[in-house]
């Protein structure tokens, strides 16, 4: 078996097929040969053709690369007169090729590793056309050091080989060696093998992008998951609790990260800032502008005691900071857990729903609000009501209400009051989640296109 060393030579014509052996019969005035020889023709071309068609059969059921190097050597190897089949991959910027299949008189050989390329698969690659050589010139070669045989190997008396094209480029070459006999190949075989390995080489190409697509993926998945677990441990690890009220809260991205948010801060011993934000995007970039901003809350609520100067704070970093022309609503609320009294600010957010302790809505007053990253001087609507006990209030993002049916019907505000009418005795766990449900029913098959928030605070009798 011969394999790798470097150079160029001159490609040699193969002995006569039988197509070409009945043109010549028939100039020669011999009808009865050229019809013999058609006729093998015929034959042999249907056995071509059955060939192809089985191994493109093969092809199409595989998208694993050494499958497809298997599948087609071992077609080759039960099809032409050669005890020796080989296919190697080719890397232009190094010059190098990678025997995939190797194969002589039966014995599979393993031959790793990227190795020089020879003289013949040299003169493959620079004419992109097939080449042949015989004994001789095999020899003188081997002489040259411009070929080698494998230890252990055969040299051969044919040598034939075939580029593996890809958009007119060489991405491989396969070779057949007959160890027994010169000119051992034909024209035929040099047609046959050029279009199973056309097949093969197209197959590869789709199994190396299959395979680039699915490394890209699994890569991507992994960061998101990374991403996810990330944006995860930013959000309280459980909701609050304190004597005389009930907390809940349930966070559902879009996708695998999302760009909605909500925190409990303690203010003090009987007072907590409950806060829910909504970034103006989804997917990876709003999550990374939902840990900017959910930080910058945090820090400033440390710093002073002014939710206005907080939000305004916020605003002028996120200012600085955004590149990406994205923005976030928030509401800010402190509830004073003696009284029960709410104070919030409302930066372009929704404002809460309140119900009494029958379960019927209260109304709250409101004004013009603004989101924070877009203006200098940002308005903030500040807003004030009581939680009377055996009542209570829900904070939730717009991916609640902004639900769409498959005839694009937002779900609205008005489902929104008669979810939490309909379960207000339900713990605020339990009513989060009744509100999520409600939802998926109302969106039929559809998968929800927003990012889902809700924080409930009951205050109990």
């Amino acid at each position: 078996m011969l394999t790798d060393a470097a150079s160029q030579n001159a490609a040699r014509l193969p002995a006569q097929d039988y197509a070409t052996q009945a043109e010549q019969d028939l100039a020669a005035g011999d009808w009865r040969s050229a019809a013999e020889h058609y006729a093998l023709a015929a034959r042999q071309s249907a056995a071509e053709l059955a060939l192809i068609n089985s191994v493109q059969e093969g092809l199409s059921a595989k998208l694993e690369m050494q499958a497809i190097y298997n599948l087609v050597g071992d077609k080759i190897r039960d099809t032409f007169n050669a005890q020796v089949v080989m296919i190697s991959q080719y890397d232009g910027q190094t010059n190098k090729i990678y025997h995939h299949y190797a194969i002589e008189r039966g014995r599979h050989l393993s031959l790793p590793g990227w190795k020089p390329i020879d003289t013949s698969r040299a003169a493959i690659v620079h004419s992109k056309r097939p080449f042949w050589i015989n004994l001789q010139e095999i020899i003188a070669l081997v002489e040259n050091g411009r070929m080698q045989v494998v230890p252990g190997t055969e040299l051969p008396k044919t040598w034939l080989g075939v580029p593996m094209l890809v958009r007119n480029e060489v991405k491989g070459i396969v070779s057949l060696q007959n160890l027994d006999k010169e000119d051992a190949f034909t024209q035929s075989d040099i047609r046959l093998l050029s279009t199973l390995t056309n097949s093969m080489s197209q197959s590869l190409e789709n199994a190396r992008l299959f395979n680039e697509t699915q490394r890209l993926l699994t890569m991507i998945e992994n960061e998101m998951e990374i991403a996810r677990q990330t944006q995860h441990s930013m959000l309280p690890r459980q909701v609050y609790r304190h004597p005389g009220y009930d907390f809940g809260a349930l966070i559902i991205p879009a996708r695998a990260v999302g760009g909605d948010f909500y925190d409990f801060i303690r203010l003090g011993k009987h007072r907590l800032a409950v806060v829910i934000g909504d970034v103006s995007d989804k997917g990876l970039h709003a999550a990374l502008f939902m840990a900017l901003t959910l930080s910058l809350v945090r820090v400033e609520t440390g710093r002073r005691a002014d939710p206005l100067t907080i939000l305004q704070n916020v605003n002028r970093d996120l200012l600085v900071m955004n590149t990406s022309g994205m923005f976030v609503t928030l509401l800010y609320c402190v509830l004073d857990l003696k009284s029960g009294e709410v104070n919030y600010w409302r930066a372009g957010h929704l404002p809460p729903v309140v119900l009494d302790q029958n379960g019927q809505a209260l109304e709250i007053g409101f004004t013009a609000g603004q989101p924070l990253g877009l203006f200098p001087d940002v308005r903030i609507d500040h807003q004030h009501f009581s939680l009377p006990e055996g009542g209570l209030a829900l904070f939730f993002s717009d991916g609640l209400s902004e639900t769409i049916n498959s005839a694009g019907v937002e779900f609205g505000l008005k489902r929104v009051r008669e979810v939490l009418t309909a379960n207000h005795q339900a713990s605020a766990a339990e009513i989060c989640a009744e509100l999520w449900r409600a939802g998926q029913d109302y969106c039929d098959s559809l998968d929800h296109q927003d990012d889902f928030t809700t924080v409930v605070v009951k205050r109990t009798p």
